[in-house]
């Protein structure tokens, strides 16, 4: 298998699928972090600091990435992490992913409506597919306006 070294880590060398991991001659022993997730992340440590092997391989093999705006993504979830198998995609910097607002302005603007009428609060939440929390903020927000009128 070919490797490459890290166009910004000195004594960085990567194979293509990053099984092989070598910093400063030595070999890293990768490990999964949060196991909890559905597609948890392979990560090695070096330089006091874990680092993601896909991040890894795509900076070593497809080139760093053009703005911090973008992040590594598996092309295929279920395949490893080959070169080939990764891009660069639009997303959060800390590999976390996008995310979509799920409220709108004129649905607060409803909730506070909903909360004044009196309206379980876990109804409310279950109706537009948002936690409690997120409820109980807009709550929070409205009383704090009617306390300031």
């Amino acid at each position: 298998m070919e490797f490459r070294n890290h166009p910004l880590i000195a004594g960085l060398r990567i194979n293509e699928d990053g099984t092989e991991i070598y910093y400063q001659g030595v070999l890293l022993k990768p490990f999964v972090n949060d196991k909890n997730r559905k597609n948890p992340t392979l990560k090695v440590n070096f330089i006091n600091k874990a680092h993601s092997v896909s991040k890894l391989v795509c900076e070593a093999w497809n080139g760093l990435r053009a703005n911090t705006g973008l992040r590594v993504s598996k092309i295929n979830d279920l395949a490893d992490n080959h070169y080939s198998n990764l891009e660069w995609k639009e997303g959060s910097s800390n590999g976390v992913g996008v995310f979509k607002q799920k409220l709108k302005l004129e649905d607060t603007e409803e909730i506070t409506e909903l909360i004044k009428s009196n309206k379980p609060i876990k109804e409310i939440a279950s109706a537009y597919g948002v936690h409690d929390a997120t409820i109980y903020r807009i709550k929070r927000k409205y009383d704090q306006n009617k306390e300031d009128q």
